[in-house]
């Protein structure tokens, strides 16, 4: 008698586990909000460069190597798509007043709001940011602006006041302090370059120290050391 045929063993490949590939891989949604974002990177980018209105979607589309339909996708045009690069300059601001919440006077609330602005927009990706006149923008997108800038602006005026009653800001008119600042702070992406004698970390002491200097009613009364 012979022995029945056996069938030759297969080997088999273990199962690829569909867990681990969802959370190595980005989301759909995830993927969207990279593709925006690089859309407004570079989109502010070619609007620093060479100036908003000698800048056409089809010129960010060919930065991209996409097709300038494919832009459709994120904004309604290119009006919209500046504002897209606005709206990265104030979220940066509402990034940095969350700081105050580490700060117990007025002042140090104050020098946190500052040391992680200044270090925001000193990141690569940042400095590229354009900061546009409000007539560019569509009329419903400058009134955000305009809410956005103010609420921000009330906020520090609020500290700064907060800090004239605790006694750690010298008496003074906080809409005059705030604007000096941050007319400081948003000039920094117009000249601060990584290949430059300071770091991100050595340009927020410096600017600090001028900044106690004339706020403090006490300059020497908070340590600047982190």
């Amino acid at each position: 008698m012979t022995a029945p045929a056996t069938k030759p063993r297969t080997s088999r490949k273990p199962k690829e586990s569909t867990t681990r590939w969802k959370s190595a891989l980005p989301s759909r949604e995830e993927l969207q909000k990279l593709k925006k974002a690089a859309l407004i990177l570079e989109a502010s980018r070619a609007f620093k460069e060479k100036g908003y209105h000698n800048v056409s979607l089809d010129d960010v589309a060919e930065r991209l190597n996409v097709t300038k339909a494919a832009l459709y996708y994120y904004v309604k045009g290119k009006r919209e798509l500046l504002f897209e690069t606005q709206s990265v300059a104030l979220d940066l601001g509402d990034v940095a007043l969350t700081e105050a919440n580490h700060g117990k006077t007025g002042l140090e609330k104050v020098v946190l709001i500052v040391r992680k602005f200044i270090l925001l927009v000193t990141d690569d990706s940042v400095l590229s940011l354009f900061v546009s006149p409000l007539d560019d923008l569509l009329p419903e997108h400058q009134d955000i602006v305009r809410q956005r800038r103010r609420a921000f602006d009330q906020h520090m005026r609020t500290i700064v006041q907060e800090g004239i009653e605790d006694g750690s800001i010298s008496p003074c008119e906080p809409r005059l302090a705030v604007a000096w600042l941050m007319g400081a702070i948003n000039w920094i992406p117009q000249w601060f370059s990584h290949d430059g004698d300071r770091s991100p970390e050595e340009l927020s002491q410096a600017l600090i120290q001028f900044m106690v200097r004339g706020l403090a009613a006490d300059p020497t009364s908070l340590s600047l050391a982190r």
